[in-house]
């Protein structure tokens, strides 16, 4: 056996049996490298011994990579450098746009965070030495249902660096360093990685030589490994090719660089699991060297390196190399760019060709091998057969393994626990057990186990470790609104979680629930919890904040059994009137001191402004408005309509309420309307001319007014026109009454001088009068009559109301030769009775009997419309409208004289 790193042990040999004792230590368990991702969605499973190819990987990356498990080998999470999936194979919470590279060689790697096994690191490096450069993010197993969250990114830590990142235990056994490389310089950074978190300045060491920069960033192209002891530390690159230098777990420091010779453009690097052989991948013609690390002198070693394979011989693409990583089964894998084969170092502890590698060594399915393999500390793979334990603390079940190779199958397995108090449970012989101690103290745990024919004994002491005493005290009630404070303190107590995610000694809690804490002391963690509740709260409700109008009150009530009261201005009754407008609070409190407030604004509004005026005296008739409109406003009068107005017609009482925005408001008057004095004139009248009316209001306590100015209670009407009245009476209320009056003028009724007659002949005495209505003095009703006899005649010629009467007495005598005088011509042109022709008027002319007779004609008002002092029957009406006429003839010699009438007709 080689010699372990971490513990010290002895070898005595009984009976020919070799027996192996270490001392106490906690090394890492093996299976945190159980599962590989990495290349085109390829993938290998070595939980079983031997590597199994995966087909489920949601990855697709040209170089670097990282995978993680847990300590029983279940998948955790892996990543690219960019982005990080969980073990569903689903991106994780948070998970993107993390700053490394798909196409840096070494890309990603993922570390445990020291004393927190649910904690993870993901350190990330850009490619061609880029500014995004080496940085850190942070992976919280317990969130997402144990899917991961990352919960920091992208924290910075340098740039610019070389593509090469690699991980190493510390000599403690539990911090880690993570090593990468400046570019440009010869400078190393380890960072430690310990409970504590990541060490704020890096370990630099200057040694070997300059990863020189150049314009493409290619000659930060390159890979470095540590070996799994912690001892050495090896970079390939295109910069410098390959070196090998000395590493101090302790302090971190690299020294005594060794330039390996032959390798030019390195890429891939990986040293043995004895750490005895160094194997190396070039760029370009993608060739494996092996570099002996026990040839003798640094020069030695530096010029040893020997060709072992051309890779990829096949037909895979060679155009940068591949990296270089050892397996759980100790086996190094080669990386074949767009091959579905690894290359295999079967056994790299071999010097030469005996390490027989094989080109297609290990076929991945349908995923394809690319440039870059998983990423791991190294220390996964460091195997000095000591035992590991972990879970230390009382009550846990402490598990047990041994840190040998997993094909190293032993015959028999016998654990003791050194817990005679446990019983059967004593013992055990499963190879890797839990047991969960029966008391806190300190433990001889061995192990004897039969590897083919040799008997292997093992022994370490351990403590389990007391938990510590968590005590968050009884369930306890708190009052809605307020809180308590959970105290977990415990004097050496290093970490505190509580239900919440806080890591304070104390909680200050204020609703109800069921609250834990986890305490972490010596590293154990104990749980206490305590459930607070709720005490009932007295329910007060003063309602909604309120509008009242102007002159309101509102009594606020609180009345709640068993609390007592308190208001805005300190008073304890359980109600309150409000008069004012402002904010009203009341504080009600139970036995328990539990308290409920209620508050409430209240507002007044104003009413509204309502003036019907003062009381009213008004004349009957005479019109008033009551009211007036205003905006928004509704109105109600005592008769109930509900218009902005209202018009009196009566005395009385009278009210408005006018309402605006809920607030009303009311006034009334008094209206008195006192009667006015009665006047009547009388109907329009007609009088006849000549006539006059008296017109007479006279009343008790009046006084009048009439057109002229008079001022009597009468008025003598002698003209038409209209007349009017103003009567005033006691209460000063003025009635005006008015008439008109007509007059007409009697019709002008002519109906001639007194006259003799020739007996034997008539004479036609009236007219036609419009409207005119007649009576003879016989009683008829004609507008004319025929006089045959002698006689007084006399006609009454009334238009309405008004009459005119005339009369004529005729004679007769004997006569010689007679006239003949029509009452009606016809002057309408056909020839016949065209003219007022008198028959017997002349029989020979005039002249010649010296004879000469006069013609007058008059309308029916006795305006003349022709005259003829010598009358020659050739009157024809020419110029004048059908209708009845009156004619005077006159004889000039003998005073004869005929008067009659004679109608037109056409």
């Amino acid at each position: 056996m080689r010699a372990s790193l971490f513990p010290s042990w002895r070898l005595r040999l009984l009976g020919g049996f070799a027996f192996l004792w270490l001392f106490a230590f906690q090394a890492l368990a093996q299976k945190q490298s159980a599962i590989w991702y990495f290349g085109n969605h390829a993938g290998l499973d070595f939980s079983s011994g031997s590597p199994v190819p995966l087909q489920n990987s949601a990855m697709n990356t040209s170089e670097g990579c990282a995978t993680i498990s847990d300590n029983d080998g279940n998948l955790l999470f892996y990543t690219d450098g960019l982005t990080v999936w969980n073990r569903q194979h689903e991106v994780m919470a948070n998970g993107t746009g993390l700053m490394g590279n798909g196409s840096t060689a070494q890309a990603a790697v993922a570390i445990p965070a020291p004393g927190n096994s649910q904690r993870y690191y993901i350190f990330t490096n850009d490619n061609n030495a880029r500014a995004n450069g080496l940085r850190y993010s942070v992976v919280d197993m317990t969130l997402q249902a144990g899917m991961g969250q990352v919960t920091e990114k992208n924290i910075f830590l340098s740039e610019p660096v070389s593509e090469m990142l690699t991980a190493v235990r510390h000599a403690n056994g539990t911090d880690i360093w993570v090593i990468a490389h400046d570019y440009g310089n010869n400078s190393f950074r380890a960072f430690l990685i310990s409970a504590q978190g990541i060490s704020a300045q890096p370990v630099i060491s200057q040694t070997g030589q300059i990863h020189t920069a150049d314009n493409s960033g290619s000659n930060a192209i390159g890979c470095m490994k540590v070996a799994t002891d912690g001892r050495r530390l090896a970079v390939a690159s295109f910069a410098i090719g390959a070196e090998v230098y000395d590493f101090d777990p302790a302090t971190g420091q690299v020294s005594n660089p060794i330039k390996v010779t032959q390798i030019v453009r390195g890429y891939g690097v990986e040293f043995s699991p004895d750490g005895s052989k160094l194997y190396i991948t070039t760029s370009g013609n993608t060739e494996l060297f092996q570099v002996d690390l026990k040839a003798g002198s640094p020069a030695q070693v530096a010029a040893s390196a020997t060709l072992i394979s051309r890779i990829g011989q096949d037909g895979a693409t060679r155009y940068v190399g591949g990296s270089l990583q050892v397996g759980p089964d100790l086996k190094i894998y080669v990386a074949r760019p767009t091959s579905q084969h690894l290359g295999v170092i079967e056994n790299p502890n071999a010097l030469g060709i005996a390490c027989r590698y094989t080109d297609r060594g290990l076929f991945l399915g349908d995923g394809l091998s690319m440039c870059g393999l998983p990423v791991f500390v190294q220390s996964f793979f460091n195997y000095d057969y000591s035992l590991q334990f972990s879970n230390l603390c009382f009550g846990e079940n402490t598990r047990f393994s041994l840190n040998a190779p997993p094909l190293t199958v032993p015959v028999s397995v016998v654990w003791d626990f050194g817990d005679p108090a446990s019983g059967p449970d004593n013992t055990s012989t499963l190879l890797a057990p839990s047991h969960k101690f029966s008391a806190p103290g300190t433990y001889t745990v061995k192990l004897t186990r039969t590897v083919e024919t040799t008997l292997e004994e093992y022994s370490s002491t351990i403590v389990i470790k007391p938990l510590p005493a968590v005590d968050l005290g009884a369930d306890r009630a708190i009052c809605p609104g307020s809180s308590t404070i959970l105290d977990a303190t415990l004097p050496n107590a290093t970490a505190y979680r509580w239900s919440n995610g806080s890591t304070q000694a104390t909680l200050q809690v204020s609703q109800p629930g069921t609250y834990w804490v986890e305490v972490t002391a010596g590293g154990c963690t104990a749980r206490d919890e305590v459930v607070v509740t709720l005490l009932p709260v007295p329910q007060v409700e003063l309602g909604p904040d309120r509008q009242l109008c102007a002159g309101e009150t509102l009594v606020l009530d609180a009345t709640t059994t068993g609390v007592s009261y308190l208001w805005q201005d300190g008073s304890t009754s359980p109600t309150y009137t409000v008069t004012t407008a402002g904010r009203y609070q009341v504080t009600v409190t139970n036995a328990d001191g539990c308290s409920s407030t209620d508050a409430l604004e209240v507002s007044y509004k104003p009413l509204p402004a309502v003036n019907l005026g003062s009381d009213r005296v008004l004349c009957s008739g005479e019109p008033l408005v009551l009211g007036s409109a205003q905006p928004n406003a509704t109105y109600l009068w005592q008769d109930g309509s509900t218009n902005a107005t209202f018009s009196p017609t009566a005395s009385g009482t009278y009210w408005q309420e006018v309402t605006i925005n809920g607030c009303s408001a009311r006034d009334e008057v008094n209206v008195t309307f006192n009667p006015l004095p009665l006047v009547n004139l009388g109907r329009d009248t007609t009088l006849c001319e000549g006539q006059t009316l008296l017109l007479d209001v006279s009343r008790p306590n009046a006084t009048y007014r009439w057109p002229d100015g008079s001022t009597e209670p009468n008025f003598t009407v002698s003209s038409a026109g209209t007349y009017w009245v103003e009567v005033t009476n006691e209460f000063n209320c003025t009635t005006r009454d008015e008439v008109k009056v007509h007059y007409l003028t009697p019709p002008t009724i002519e109906l001639g001088n007194d006259t003799t007659l020739c007996y034997g002949d008539s004479l036609v005495v009236g007219q036609v009068l419009p409207g005119v209505t007649y009576l003879w003095q016989d009683g008829s009703t004609q507008s004319t009559i025929t006089i045959k006899k002698p006689g007084t005649y006399r006609l009454t010629a009334s238009l309405q109301h008004c009459s005119q009467t005339d009369a004529i007495t005729v004679k007769f005598k004997v006569c010689v030769g007679g006239l003949f005088i029509p009452n009606i011509i016809t002057p309408n042109g056909d020839g016949l009775n065209d003219a007022f022709f008198i028959m017997g008027l002349i029989s020979t002319t005039l002249e010649e009997r010296g004879e000469r007779w006069e013609l007058t004609i008059f309308d029916r008002w006795g305006k003349r419309l022709y005259e003829n002092k010598n009358y020659l029957n050739d009157w024809d009406a020419q110029g004048i409208s059908e209708g009845v006429y009156f004619y005077h003839l006159r004889h000039n010699k003998d005073g004869r004289e005929f008067k009659g009438w004679v109608e037109v007709g056409r």
